[in-house]
C-alpha cells in the first residue's frame, strides 16, 4: 500500500459492487433484493469497524467505508432505476 498512498478506496468500491452484483443477482424479487443490500452495506460497517479487533495488519478507515458504500450504492442506483424502468413499461 505505500505505492498508493491515496488509500484503495477504489479498491473497495469494486469489491464491494460486484458483491452487490453477486447478490442481486442471486435474489428473485425487488424488495429482497433491496433488503439484502442494505444487509451486505451494513456488513462492511461492522467488517470495517471491527479489523482492528481481528487483525494488526488493518485499521479503520473512513476512505474505505466510503469506497464500499460508493460500490454499493452504485448497484442500488441501478437496481432502482431498472426497477422505475421495469415498472412504467408494464
Amino acid at each position: 500500500m505505500n505505492n498508493r498512498p491515496s488509500g484503495d478506496a477504489d479498491l473497495h468500491a469494486v469489491i464491494w459492487g460486484t458483491c452487490a452484483v453477486i447478490v442481486v443477482v442471486a435474489c428473485t424479487t425487488h424488495r429482497v433484493r433491496l433488503f439484502a443490500v442494505l444487509t451486505l452495506a451494513l456488513w462492511t460497517l461492522f467488517a470495517e469497524i471491527a479489523q482492528p479487533w481481528f487483525t494488526d495488519l488493518r485499521a479503520r478507515q473512513a476512505s474505505d467505508l466510503i469506497g464500499n458504500v460508493v460500490g454499493i450504492g452504485f448497484v442500488v442506483v441501478v437496481l432502482q432505476l431498472a426497477h422505475m424502468r421495469k415498472s412504467v413499461t408494464k
